[in-house]
């Protein structure tokens, strides 16, 4: 009896003291690789002749069935066979409020898209990680083209990048070159996480956006709390002993 109630009082320690919450985490973390997909989504290793360095996701707002890049034919620059959706029903397809990807200040407005999203359980202090790198075919009009790429958490589309922002030209491609992003969660609950690319105020010029490396980490404990975990592993397997012998 007294050992059960040692037995109780320690656990309750270690759970305040973080041992419960990191074996938690430790089964929480894992990387992210189911995924729904809207519009125009496939993976690849490369886009055209510009390799992408390993298998990402790329998501695209070429039509299969439209001329959108003359003079290519139509659908030359699709990626999957499927055509990108109408802003209107992606936004509804994620789950986001319908004027998410507009830009209402400068007035840009998105036209259509595509995209991948999921929806996880996280903990606070876990951590999102992916690359990203934005393609938009050369515009030769006069003006730039100011299709979007999106980060999705939860109900909130965070700008990534537009196409009339880059400068380094690849093959026929503006080319954002790769970029990292991590973000760090400071609530635990459900949450949508999601990648758009879309086309912003026409359905011409196609852009591209890759994904890849992308991983949900969990929290990791302060070293105070790790080594106070431990010394209670310690002190419950000697208890345990100690029962057994008498």
């Amino acid at each position: 009896m007294k050992f059960n109630t040692i037995l109780t009082s320690v656990s309750r320690t270690l759970t305040a003291a973080g041992l419960l919450s990191l074996t938690s985490a430790m089964a929480h973390a894992a990387p992210l690789t189911t995924w729904q997909t809207a519009g125009d989504v496939t993976q690849n290793t490369q886009l055209g002749g510009i390799p992408l360095g390993q298998t990402s996701y790329v998501l695209g707002t070429a039509t299969f069935n439209a001329v959108d890049d003359a003079p290519l034919a139509a659908g030359a620059l699709n990626l999957s066979g499927q055509n990108p959706l109408e802003i209107g029903d992606l936004t509804a397809t994620i789950g986001l409020p319908g004027a998410s990807l507009d830009d209402e200040t400068n007035s840009h407005f998105a036209y259509e898209g595509s995209a991948m999203f999921n929806t996880v359980n996280v903990q606070a202090g876990d951590t999102l990680s992916f690359d990203w790198r934005l393609f938009g075919q050369i515009n030769t009009s006069a003006m730039p083209t100011p299709d979007a790429a999106w980060l999705i958490l939860g109900n909130t589309a965070i700008k990534l990048a537009d196409v009339d922002s880059l400068s380094t030209v690849n093959n026929t491609w503006l080319d954002s070159g790769s970029q990292h992003i991590s973000h760090t969660f400071t609530q635990a609950g459900s949450m949508k996480i999601g990648f758009v690319v879309a086309d912003v105020d026409s359905y011409d010029t196609t852009s591209v956006l890759a994904i890849q490396n992308i991983g949900l980490t969990a929290a990791v404990p302060e070293p105070e709390g790790l080594a106070l975990a431990l010394t209670g592993l310690f002190i419950l397997r000697r208890m345990s002993r100690r029962s057994h012998q008498s």
